[in-house]
Formats: structure tokens, sequence, C-alpha cells
């Protein structure tokens, strides 16, 4: 049995830019479906972010806005992109209260409040259940793997149910890729483990450019005590504690990192600061340590201070008498398609919001800007879209998914070995990256990581699946081996560092380099790179 969906807008992921710009093109007369690999509004980065908007609202002026972002992304942002959010940021985020949101307001930006302990749940369950009463049609559980083609045009999607096992069929008139980002790639993360890249191999494989993917950001602080959840740490411990080496050195003060509060201003350098004391033998089992004893000491207005509550550092990991392991962690992909700022990818009728387009961010992001980003551009995408559905026809899409629903019964069809279990292959493509194309990277390793990719490409066609969730990650797989391939690539290409990218062979920025590297699938259904 094939489920088979229609609708005049097709929206690929249900985080927060999928539903605003879900909500919008219904609001511009589109009838929509939302396709997600989990169910509506779960398992996403927004749902798992601490619910916090930075916007030029609160007193924060626009142009300084605009100056910290580029700034922060070391000026390889699209400005254009970033002048419609400093523009637009903050009427945008005050919307939301239309939509049930309970958004706060305060100077610089604004949030919301938790729910059952997530502060992303707050801006995802009210957008689903406006969305529902809106009559927005919701498909669960379903991993895309590709994306139709009417000639240029794309007219659908076709992916699979993991939770029912069959396949599905999505015909529309327009397509927003909404579907985050690549985290999941490497071996820490704080990203959901199913953001594993799937939209830019989406777009990569119908048509579009993609930039910046070598730009991978790094909290530089997270839990790393055995046995503990990851959670990040952030103000005022991360600013009034000390990050210190196994040596009691002082790693910002080493380091002369001065962009305060740090977590927000210098991701990057901290991030590759911590990394290189753990390479360079001054970590602890491949930690560092925050001493905040007197932070916590005598103080009971620190609430959360992080993603975890406070309690959890009191009482079990006893923070109040002795230091805690962190490290960094994967957090954010800057890069991502090309998209304009009514996000249209320039292949016709496929549009993009949130982490999986490129240029806002530039080589590093600032604190604070994804949320912001994601109802600014699902919005401007929602719109365009709903208007590219008006003047189009629908067309039936059963013979453009033939290929793929045969992809799908070979897997499942396929005798069992070890070699072919996705879930092995997932586990050392993330240990790979962390390694070679992670915090602190040279050209060998990265050699290296693209030929260990090629050797797992090999192995594809021994993938099977004897079960939806394991059908799941054999389907994930490819388009996580294209996604890691684009990030190895772009780090070669670029013998610089800047922002999040950073290598040892070519440690300083160099202005020469103050371009973006762009991607594309060539006519000879290779990768190939320009400079934008």
């Amino acid at each position: 049995m094939v489920l088979n969906v229609k609708s005049d807008v097709l929206v690929i992921g249900a985080g927060g830019a999928g539903l605003r710009a879900a909500i919008e093109a219904e609001a511009h007369g589109a009838s929509v479906s939302v396709v997600s690999k989990a169910p509506a509004g779960m398992n996403n980065a927004t749902v798992v972010s601490g619910g916090g908007f930075r916007a030029a609202m609160g007193g924060l002026d626009p142009d300084e806005y605009l100056r910290d972002t580029i700034e922060v992304g070391k000026g390889l942002n699209d400005r254009r992109l970033v002048e419609v959010l400093a523009r637009e940021g903050g009427g945008r985020l005050l919307e939301l209260r239309r939509f049930g949101v309970d958004v706060h307001e305060h100077p610089g930006g604004c949030s919301v409040d938790a729910v059952q302990g997530l502060g992303g749940l707050g801006i995802t369950k009210p957008l689903v259940e406006y969305a529902r009463r809106r009559g927005i049609k919701f498909v669960e559980n379903v991993v895309v793997t590709k994306l139709l083609m009417d000639g240029p045009t794309v007219v659908g999607a076709v992916g699979y149910d993991a939770h029912n096992d069959e396949p599905a069929l999505f015909s529309s008139k327009a397509v927003v890729l909404a579907a985050g980002g690549a985290g999941a790639l490497y071996k820490r993360t704080d990203c959901p483990l199913r953001t594993t890249g799937d939209g830019y191999s989406l777009t990569y494989e119908a048509g579009a450019r993609l930039r910046d993917m070598e730009f991978v950001q790094f909290f530089p602080l997270a839990l790393a005590e055995p046995g503990a959840p990851p959670y990040l740490i952030g103000q005022p411990v991360s600013e009034e504690g000390r990050i210190v080496n196994s040596l009691g050195e002082d790693i910002p003060r080493k380091y002369g990192l001065t962009a305060r509060p740090l977590v927000l201003k210098s991701r990057d350098l901290l991030s590759r600061a911590v990394m290189r004391e753990i390479l360079g033998g001054r970590g602890i089992d491949g930690t560092v340590l925050v001493d905040a004893r007197e932070v916590f000491r005598g103080r009971d207005d620190l609430e959360e201070f992080s993603t975890g509550p406070t309690a959890f550092f009191r009482d079990r990991l006893n923070a109040e008498e002795k230091p805690f392991r962190v490290a960094p962690i994967c957090h954010f992909c800057m890069g991502g398609v090309v998209a304009d700022e009514h996000g249209d990818t320039g292949v016709p009728g496929l549009y993009a919001a949130g982490e999986v387009v490129g240029g806002v961010h530039g080589a590093n992001r600032h604190g604070g800007n994804a949320l912001t980003e994601i109802i600014v551009f699902g919005g401007r995408a929602g719109a365009s879209a709903a208007k590219f559905s008006s003047a189009s026809s629908r067309i039936s899409v059963e013979q453009l998914a033939r290929s793929e629903l045969e992809r799908y019964d070979s897997i499942r069809g396929r005798g069992i070995d070890e070699e072919g279990n996705p879930a092995s292959m997932m586990s050392k493509l993330r240990e790979s990256m962390w390694t070679k194309a992670g915090i602190v990277r040279e050209g060998a390793g990265l050699r290296s990581m693209l030929s260990e990719i090629e050797g797992m490409r090999e192995a594809l066609p021994r993938l099977h699946a004897t079960s939806g969730r394991m059908m799941l990650e054999a389907l994930e797989a490819p388009m996580a081996l294209t996604v890691a391939e684009m990030i190895a690539r772009a780090a070669l290409e670029r013998t610089e560092s800047r922002g999040a990218h950073y290598r040892t062979d070519y440690p300083t920025e160099d202005e020469r380099w103050l371009k973006p590297v762009v991607l594309r699938r060539g006519t000879d259904g290779r990768m190939s790179l320009s400079h934008g």
C-alpha cells in the first residue's frame, strides 16, 4: 500500500520554520500538507532550543543588530538576508501571539515559557495546534528521500512511513523545504538524532546550489560527565566560572578571548580553544573542566543557567564543591541551500527556510538568531510557495516516483549481513566526522574523510532493513554521506581559518577568502565547487 497525499503546498519539516511556513501558506489561500520524520512539532532543533530569540526590538537598534550579526559571521553573511532579519524580526516575533505563542519581550529580543521542561515546545506546540485548527494536514514519521521533478520544476516528493512501514507519495504545486540541519552527523551533538542533513541532500539532487557547508558551529561548553545528559552550559556559569585545562590554566585567558558573553560572541573561538587543549593532551579523557564553585555557593537566583535544571548540577554533580567536565558539542550548521529573501532556491516550485538555508549567519552564528531566522523566513517562504501554487497545476506523480519505490523494495528484499547494518554505518560516519571534519581540521584528515565516505558509499548496495525503523536508517544513510561529503569538500577547499572553520595547516584568516564556497551537482553527477 502507498499513502497518497495531495495539496497545493507541501512543507517538509515540522519545526519552527516549517510550521510558520505552513501557517502563512494557508493564510494565502493554499491547501497545505506538512510531512515530518517525527510527530509534528517534536524531535527537531526548535523544540530542543531554549526558546530565546534575538531581534532588533526592546531597544536594540536594527543597524546595531545588523552590524553584530555580520561581525560575528566574519563578513561572509548574505547582507540582503540579514537586512530582512533586522528589519522584520521584532514584528514577526510579536506576531506569534496571534497563533497562541506566549511571547515575552525583553531588551534585544524575546522568549517563550518552557512547556514540559522544553523551551522550544512553547513555540512548536501552539503552532501545531493553531495549524490543525486551520485544517493543515500533518503526515508524521515519514522520511522524505526524493523531490519529484517534472522537467525543472518540483511537483512533489516521495518518502517512507517508518511507523506504518509503507511508502508515502506527495503531489503538490510547490514545496517548502524546512528540514533543519545536520548536527547528528557528529558523535557529540545536542541536535535530535534524526537531523542528518536530509534537506541539504534533497535540494542538491534537485539541482539547487548550496553555500558555506564547511561552517559547522559547535557549542563550546556542554556537560560531558559520564552518564549525564549533554546539557549546554550558558550564563552566568560560563562567564563567572573558570574554564580550565588539566593544568589548571584558564582557557579563555590563555587564548585571549575577550568578546563577551563567551557563549554568544565567541562560540567559534572558545570551541576551538577547548578542542586544541584536548587534542594537545591537556584535557581529561576528552574533556576540560568548569570550576563554578563560587558561582553556586550562596546563590539561589540561578534558576536555569543551561538546558538542564540547576538542581541537577547541585544535587547530582555537587557543583558547589567540585569542578565538572565539559566538552564542545555540535550545535548548528551555518551553511545550506542558496535562497533569496523570499525563500526561492532558483529551482521552480522549491522554496526553503530555516537551518537548511545558508547565507544568513555567514561563518558563525550569533546566539539567539536561529529562532528569529526560522520565523521570519518561514513566513516569507510560505507566502512565496502559496503564490507560486496559485498559478500552477498539480500533476500525477506516480510514474515519477516509480524508481524510488523500487529502491525501497530492493532494500527490504536484501539478505542480512553485518556490513549492511545502517546503524553501524552511521556510527562509523559520526566518529570520523568528529575527528576529521569537526572543530579542528587539516588537509590530510579531510582527504582521509572523503576516502572513508567513498568506501561507505560503495557499501550502500548492501544496506538492508527488517523493520520500519531500520528502513528509516537505511534511507537516511545515503543522504547523510552526501552531506558529509559537502562538509569535507568545502572545508578542504577553504584554505584559511574563519569563524567556525579552523584548519591547523591554514590557521589564519585570508581576505582573499571573503567569499562563499558554492556546491552543486555537476552534469556528470559529481559534486562541483565554485566560489561565489
